[in-house]
């Protein structure tokens, strides 16, 4: 028997440590500090996506932010609401129909010409971009004033006009100067660019949300509706009308 005073030897511990936890999948990049720039970014794309499927006033600012991985604290650090997300998206939807649209229009010199083109690239560009076309233009009105979106023709529009009634100041302008060119019969002005706007809206609607509409030909369609509109326009008996071109004639709107 050992005396009691010896000393006793520590025996090494055949304890198992366990393994080290993984780190949940996507932890590390919720936990990435990103730029500003690039979470603002992060931000608008994740609002955007949540707009189209529940519906402006279904989304609430904790779960943006909780579809970013951020808490709501944060959100708050590069929006003031949720209304200034949306107004993000909006403006950056007009900005780029705005530019389309000056590139479109000064390839034409005739008045006619430059509308029918604009006209034109309205429809095109909805139909390229028809998710945030949902958003813009097949959401209800109070969503977008909250958004502080300067509604075209008022006197916000003109003091601060937003890239929206930038892009509707243009179509304006080009009836504008088809009318005041003597092109039309006697109309305003005004009542023409809503009309024409009206059609367009009513065209890439029609096919955003009736895809499964076995339409004939879309691209004919919509020459088509624009050909009616335009040449509406014309005085009774115009022999640019279709029904009196006969052989020579062309229409002052320019060919498709």
């Amino acid at each position: 028997m050992a005396p009691k005073d010896a000393k006793a030897v520590k025996r090494p511990s055949t304890k198992v440590k366990p393994p080290a936890k993984a780190p949940r999948k996507g932890a590390a990049a919720v936990r990435r500090r990103l730029a500003p720039e690039e979470r603002r970014r992060q931000i608008v794309a994740a609002a955007k996506s949540l707009f189209l499927e529940e519906g402006i006033d279904h989304v609430s600012m904790r779960k943006i932010a909780r579809k970013v991985g951020i808490t709501q604290a944060a959100i708050y650090q590069h929006f003031e609401n949720k209304e200034a997300i949306l107004f993000v998206i909006i403006e950056d939807f007009f900005s780029d129909l705005l530019h389309v649209f000056e590139v479109a229009v000064s390839q034409e010199t005739e008045p006619a010409a430059r509308l029918r083109r604009a006209m034109r690239t309205y429809i095109d560009f909805g139909l390229s971009r028809t998710e945030e076309y949902r958003l813009v233009f097949m959401t209800p009105m109070s969503g977008l004033v909250r958004a502080g979106v300067a509604i075209p023709r008022t006197e916000e529009a003109k003091l601060t006009p937003s890239k929206g009634s930038l892009a509707f100041g243009m179509l304006d302008s080009c009836v504008h100067q088809v009318v005041e060119a003597g092109a039309t019969r006697d109309l305003d002005p005004d009542l023409v660019s809503e009309a024409i706007w009206a059609a367009g809206h009513g065209v890439v609607s029609l096919l955003i949300t009736h895809g499964h509409f076995p339409w004939t030909d879309k691209a004919a369609l919509i020459d088509l509706q624009i050909d009616l509109l335009l040449e509406g326009l014309l005085p009774a008996g115009s022999p640019a009308r279709g029904e009196n071109r006969g052989g020579g004639s062309s229409c002052p709107f320019g060919p498709r």
